[in-house]
């Protein structure tokens, strides 16, 4: 414990921090709460810079995401908002429009001249998978995000993917940050039927270039799908990059992001700091919380997705109409099938894209885009879109759902595709009806309908930060902030592993590792140390991308847990690959990671990365008469260092791949017993 200054004393001290020269002059208030806290005034500045830089990269994955939503309903004037006065904007090989006028046109030509959808159209705008670098000045920044498009147009009988990463900018005015610039690359825009495997790009990479000339020609044409290519990323790697000839990751020199001056610094800013940090703290547990649902509902764990709510909540799912209370709820669940993963059924539930807002210490409100892959064998398939308005209070110190509602926007059934067909949204249960009816009447795609906002555009307005009862220490609030760092830490090297696997660059990937990890996917045996990670990497390709080829693949929703020692980390994450070559099948495959990782010297490393396969599908066929198989498994050619350590099926086949954390909120332990037959026949 630092010794209390006398309220009297008064030091006047010169400090030297990360470069900077800083004149410290502490009055009397501020001699005060170091006295209660045990501070100095650039310990503080340093936590509050570090809470801004979290805050800050959380302001702009809510920037970004909001641009996807708009973008899916064609809201060209609440895209724009989102813009600096000199916005550029680069689509695939259209070529770059400057300022924000010139952007408007662009957009405005994208959807026809109007905005809005129109009646028949479909426009999903995914925006995963963000790795985000703010600048040291705290005022700018890059990011890349994986790009997913599901086009449609009913009325023309169209289906298409669209799919490649984004490398957009940022600058903060008036501390509310806007897209200074957007950049996408296509990899892909093809037909739903054919896919990649046998479709060229449908229109080349030019969108309406060819109508609205550009201000400046493209800034990177590489060509169109089958072309590959690897668009620059904007990170460094996290680690470092794998030297194969040294079979080591050379040391490399981290910089440290820079500190603001402390000259203004008052402690009147130590409830906004406060505020911060448990804004922040809220927004990992919210995130958490929904992603946890979605791993209990892919699995049929009902009475698990029950217990996460509150006694009294609400649950509306499309149509269904409105069940009150746990009871129900989980009454309600268990009406859709049987308890736990069921053979013959694959029932995939991803919760993408969060927009979280506190409204207060203990209630907060999320917007979550929902992707749904299902199929029950031998009878159907099927695909599905759609947006969560959900709310959530803390009760006892732990996050749960106090109502859930999911407006479905589009079902497909998969032979035919949204060109051609599209569900009605689900009714109202007459053999187990809900206490109220539906409280919005819409319908699905090829209706044009809109789920409401919680928020307000973030590109107008700061968003509000709660006021929070406690009062908490500076050593709790940096152990908090800590806490915060490493879980972002983490999702951001999970991340970056999901870019680097889907273009080869497996001696960037390596590095990724600790010189002890392990990695073992598709039961092909665990591999031990950073020369066999390599060496494994080997069976998936040569190093770097090969032409003709997609190799796809997306790491999202992730659920991640910090030891209490705060060295090991723990996460659970949903893998969905596009993978495969021009002039054959496209290949889906699912999966679920369940990873470990290690911090050493400050430095995040994954010391085992383990993956369950779901399912390997065709494009051409789906899921439904998919054949059983087993996991890839050994090849003899590029043994592992040890042999599996789990064995598990995949779709026909049941199987729950094992947690690493309890519920929640209730803190029950998942156990499963398989069914029998465990297998279709």
């Amino acid at each position: 414990m630092f010794k209390p200054f006398p309220m009297r004393q008064i030091k006047v001290m010169f400090v030297g921090f990360l470069g900077y020269s800083l004149l410290v002059a502490c009055a009397d208030e501020n001699s005060n709460f170091q006295a209660i806290h045990g501070s100095t005034n650039e310990e503080l500045a340093s936590l509050h810079a570090r809470a801004m830089r979290v805050s800050d990269e959380q302001a702009i994955k809510r920037l970004q995401r909001s641009f996807g939503y708009y973008m899916e309903e064609a809201l060209v004037e609440e895209v724009l908002a989102l813009l600096s006065e000199d916005a550029s904007i680069e689509y695939a090989r259209d070529g770059v429009y400057q300022g924000k006028p010139r952007v408007q046109e662009y957009l405005y030509a994208l959807n026809g001249g109007k905005s809005g959808l129109s009646q028949g159209k479909l426009q999903e705008y995914l925006q995963l998978m963000p790795v985000i670098s703010v600048a040291a000045d705290g005022l700018t920044a890059k990011a890349r995000w994986r790009g997913i498009m599901l086009f449609g147009d009913m009325n023309k009988g169209e289906a298409s993917w669209g799919e490649g990463p984004f490398e957009n900018e940022y600058v903060k005015i008036d501390g509310i940050w806007k897209i200074s610039k957007i950049h996408w690359y296509q990899t892909i825009l093809v037909p739903f039927k054919g896919g990649w495997g046998h479709s060229e790009d449908l229109n080349q990479g030019i969108w309406v270039s060819d109508i609205l000339p550009p201000d400046k020609p493209s800034t990177f044409d590489k060509g169109s799908w089958p072309t590959t290519f690897l668009p620059p990323f904007s990170f460094v790697n996290p680690v470092g990059r794998y030297d194969a000839e040294l079979q080591q990751v050379p040391e490399v020199t981290r910089i440290q992001p820079e500190l603001p001056s402390l000259e203004t610094f008052q402690t009147t800013d130590l409830q906004s700091l406060q505020a911060i940090i448990l804004t922040q703290h809220a927004h990992t547990k919210l995130e958490n919380l929904q992603r946890i649902f979605g791993f209990y509902i892919d699995k049929q764990l009902w009475h698990q997705a029950a217990d996460l709510f509150t006694k009294d909540a609400t649950y509306e799912d499309s149509g269904s109409g409105v069940y009150v209370g746990r009871e129900a709820i989980l009454a309600y669940l268990q009406s859709l099938g049987a308890e736990g993963p069921q053979p013959n059924v694959l029932n995939d539930h991803m919760q993408l894209m969060p927009v979280i807002d506190l409204i207060s210490a203990t209630r907060a409100r999320g917007r979550w885009h929902h992707f749904s892959q299902q199929a029950l064998h031998g009878v159907s398939h099927s695909l599905g879109t759609g947006i969560y308005e959900n709310e959530y209070v803390l009760e006892e110190g732990v996050w749960r759902i106090a109502k859930l509602h999911r407006y479905s926007s589009m079902v497909t059934n998969y032979d035919l595709g949204w060109g051609e067909q599209a569900d009605r949204r689900s009714q109202v249960s007459t053999e187990f009806p809900p206490q109220h009816p539906p409280s919005l009447v819409y319908e699905n795609y090829p209706e044009v309908f809109v789920p409401p906002f919680h928020y307000g555009n973030p590109g107008i307005a700061l968003e509000d930060l709660p006021k929070f009862p406690e009062d908490l220490s500076l050593q709790e609030l940096r152990k908090i902030l800590e806490e915060i760092e490493d879980f972002r830490s983490v999702e951001r090297l999970q991340t970056v592993y999901g870019y680097y696997l889907a273009r080869n660059q497996w001696d960037d990937l390596t590095g990724l590792f600790a010189p002890d990890g392990t990695i073992e996917i598709a039961q092909r045996g665990v591999y031990i140390g950073q020369a066999s990670v390599r060496r494994n990497l080997d069976l998936y390709g040569v190093q770097d991308e090969l032409p003709g080829q997609l190799h796809n693949h997306m790491q999202y929703q992730p659920v991640i847990h910090i030891s209490e020692n705060g060295q090991h980390a723990f996460l659970r994450s949903r893998a969905l690959s596009m993978m495969g070559a021009f002039g054959s099948d496209g290949r889906w495959m699912g999966g679920t990671y369940e990873n470990v990782y290690v911090k050493r010297d400050g430095v995040w490393m994954i010391l085992k990365d383990q993956q369950y396969n779901t399912y390997f599908a065709s494009v051409d066929n789906g899921w439904k008469d998919l054949p059983w198989r087993p996991a890839p498994g050994i090849n003899p050619n590029n043994p592992p260092d040890e042999p599996p350590s789990v064995y598990f099926e995949m779709y026909p086949r049941a199987f729950l791949p094992p947690f690493h954390y309890m519920n929640p909120v209730s803190g029950r332990q998942t156990s499963w017993t398989p069914n029998e037959p465990t297998a279709a026949e």
